[in-house]
């Protein structure tokens, strides 16, 4: 049987004081806020919201072709809430499940915080048997099975350091990002190796600390592999680097950090071409309008070679970003503009925009996923709790079909994964 928690009951979303908003928001004037919320008021569809009522088992849980999964982060009880994928993409909730942690209870400036099998965070390699959450508020990291009624608990284990934000996985072996304190700000950053046994508990791999570059200004938000396994990869905004780590696949030991400079300001959120190619983020520091994309070569010595200049989008704090499993086209979100922004993904990786606004989904966008082919898109709006879901045209474009509320509203949550 699954381990369940309890049932799950949502109030309705209400209005987030801007104290309690993305930290990003609070660098821009009340001018550009009301701008972006004007926008949103303006151009946003109105969805129709399902919240989920209790957290029994769906019916159409074990005929449906898949799964989404959302992570609350709350700080007394972190919690991954399932919801059944139909074959049209809409979800529908089957239940909440204790990760035997706690979240840091407020919103992280982190990506892969929740990732399903090799999903880091596309799942190139097709791994969905196993979840893996991190717990920020008591520096643990959880496994679940993944199973057609929701999750079975696997393991939780220290995860080697302070406040873990982010995770990857490659073959048996697992790296998570320790950011040190909330938002990888004022503390001592780390990446920590595991073994994967073939049940899904985590080993650790002695002497696999290492520490990153920035330090206590960091700002650091991500951790993943390169598609090959031979390279990780760690984001830091503040620091405004990105730091490599070779792998060593025989002790699963890394050597590093090496420091590469970017080719714009603040990288975020990252992923990979099937061919490698790595593309990430820049917000440039939630300046209002000065959002994009940069896209890398990796080297198997670590280094990054630039290929192009940064690929602007005319949007606010882009943060996020997804790369379809044909590799045409990459979706990022930006939090303050609330909106997702399209790219055009060419075979050398370079970057061209589509839309700068291919979907309206209110500021708080962040988090998203693709389901397992890329048809259906799945994107979180951390203010207010939700996940939109919408269909990817074969040009790119993209059809709301649903929004539905994951979480309560408040800005803490972080994490989505998908099958």
């Amino acid at each position: 049987m699954p381990f369940f928690h309890r049932d799950t009951i949502f109030g309705p979303l209400t209005f987030i004081p801007v104290e309690r908003m993305h930290p990003t928001l609070r660098l821009v004037t009340l001018l550009s806020s009301a701008i972006a919320l004007g926008a949103c008021a303006d151009t946003r569809e109105s969805p129709s919201l399902t919240a989920p009522r209790d957290a029994e088992r769906s019916t159409s849980g074990a005929s449906s072709p898949g799964a989404v999964y959302a992570m609350t982060n709350d700080k007394t009880v972190n919690e991954i809430n399932v919801f059944a994928r139909g074959a049209d993409g809409r979800l529908s909730p089957m239940g909440s499940f204790s990760t035997g942690g706690q979240g840091s209870g407020t919103f992280e400036n982190s990506a892969n915080g929740l990732i399903l099998g090799e999903q880091s965070p596309n799942n190139l390699n097709g791994g969905n048997k196993f979840l893996y959450a991190t717990n920020a508020g008591s520096n643990s990291i959880t496994v679940f099975r993944t199973v057609h009624d929701g999750l079975e608990l696997v393991d939780v284990e220290p995860s080697g350091g302070d406040h873990p934000i982010s995770v990857t996985v490659h073959a048996n072996l697992l790296y998570v990002l320790n950011g040190g304190k909330t938002n990888c700000s004022g503390g001592a950053p780390t990446i920590s190796g595991f073994r994967i046994r073939s049940g899904g508990e985590l080993e650790p791999i002695p002497g696999s600390t290492r520490p990153v570059s920035g330090g206590s200004n960091s700002g650091c938000a991500q951790i993943s592999f390169t598609p090959s396994g031979d390279v990780l990869v760690v984001t830091q905004r503040q620091a405004d680097v990105i730091d490599t780590y070779v792998v060593d696949r025989g002790t699963g030991l890394t050597s590093g950090p090496i420091v590469n400079q970017t080719t714009g300001m603040g990288p975020f959120g990252f992923t990979f071409t099937q061919r490698g190619q790595l593309l990430t983020t820049e917000n440039f520091g939630a300046v209002p309008l000065q959002g994009g994309a940069a896209s890398y070569d990796v080297r198997r010595d670590g280094t990054l070679v630039p290929l192009g200049p940064t690929t602007r989008n005319g949007r606010s704090d882009t943060c996020w970003i997804v790369n379809t499993d044909d590799g045409k086209f990459a979706f990022t979100t930006n939090f303050q503009s609330g909106d997702i922004s399209s790219f055009r993904v060419d075979s050398d990786g370079t970057l061209t925009l589509l839309n700068p606004i291919a979907a309206v989904i209110g500021v708080g966008a962040s988090d998203q996923t693709f389901s397992g082919n890329s048809k259906f898109l799945y994107a979180r709006n951390a203010i207010e709790g939700t996940i939109s879901v919408f269909e990817v045209g074969k040009d790119g474009s993209l059809l709301r079909i649903q929004d539905i509320v994951a979480v309560p509203p408040g800005g803490a949550a972080i994490g989505v994964a998908a099958k």
